[in-house]
């Protein structure tokens, strides 16, 4: 068995993860049949849903679903002395959403956090939760990289550009590295941590800089982003509601426990497209 189980490896963060640099041999769940070859990697066609091989393990490092994690822990399907999860700020930023389904997604991030870290200290483990904000860099976030799509396939478009809530956003290849730090920790990196990016920058300017990234020819039309947040709180918007809402955390935690060090938000055409998408 190998020491390592991760979960997660062909998501946006697990595609920027170096497995060069793991500390031991690997396992990777896909339900993909053959999803490339990957160095220190051996893959397993299975499902965690009902993976039923799990463990001991020194350490499983996920990138997936943590509701689908908490819940193979708790069925003792998968068991570990080291458990790296990704959860996310939404648990906090979504918890007050008037959208029901953001509500429900911040209350099942929370359950899972408290069943992982349960469960890890009840079994004489340890748990390490990264709770990254926006993610970024893959061309495959549902943000910044949507709105870069939008803007290489029009040549002019509306965008709430000057919207003032502060965002944080955190790139994939620093998530991926931060993850293997805390392999590298063990239990000195135990505990959730919130993960902002380099930069707290306006929710508009985030969008700017996306699409001349991207699509350096596309014209902008500034959006009045007042009523947007009105019409969003009235129709049961959370992404809409929250554009004069700043949504910022303090990075020193991280800093002092994982060395956490991100970069800004600069972002090239590269990291807002996904790869083998058609020229703009």
């Amino acid at each position: 068995m190998p020491p390592i189980l991760i979960l997660g490896l062909t998501g946006q963060v697990g595609d920027a993860l170096d497995t060069t640099a793991l500390p031991a041999p690997a396992i990777a769940l896909s339900r993909q049949a053959d999803p490339g070859p990957r160095p220190g990697v051996a893959w397993a066609r299975a499902d965690l849903v009902d993976y039923q091989g799990g463990g001991p393990f020194d350490a499983v490092l996920s990138f997936g679903p943590l509701d689908a994690l908490a819940s193979a822990l708790s069925e003792g399907r998968l068991r570990a002395r080291h458990v790296v999860a990704l959860s996310s700020t939404s648990r906090w930023t979504k918890s007050g959403s008037p959208d029901v389904r953001e509500r429900a997604l911040a209350a099942r991030l929370a359950d899972a956090e408290r069943m992982v870290e349960g469960l890890q200290a009840r079994s004489g483990g340890f748990a390490t939760l990264l709770r990254p904000t926006l993610v970024w860099g893959a061309g495959r976030d549902a943000t910044v990289s949507r709105v870069a799509g939008w803007a290489r396939r029009w040549p002019l478009l509306a965008l709430p550009v000057t919207a003032p809530g502060r965002r944080q956003p955190v790139h994939v290849g620093d998530l991926a590295a931060v993850a293997l730090r805390a392999l590298s920790l063990g239990r000195g990196a135990s505990g959730a941590h919130d993960l902002p990016g380099g930069e707290a920058l306006a929710f508009g300017l985030m969008l700017r800089r996306s699409v001349a990234a991207a699509a350096p020819a596309c014209r902008v039309l500034p959006l009045p982003w007042r009523p947007l947040a009105a019409l969003g709180r009235g129709l049961g918007s959370g992404a809409l509601a929250r554009l004069g809402e700043d949504l910022v955390f303090d990075a020193g935690p991280a800093r002092d426990t994982l060395g956490w060090a991100p970069r800004g938000f600069a972002p090239g055409a590269h990291e807002l497209v996904r790869p083998g998408a058609p020229p703009a």
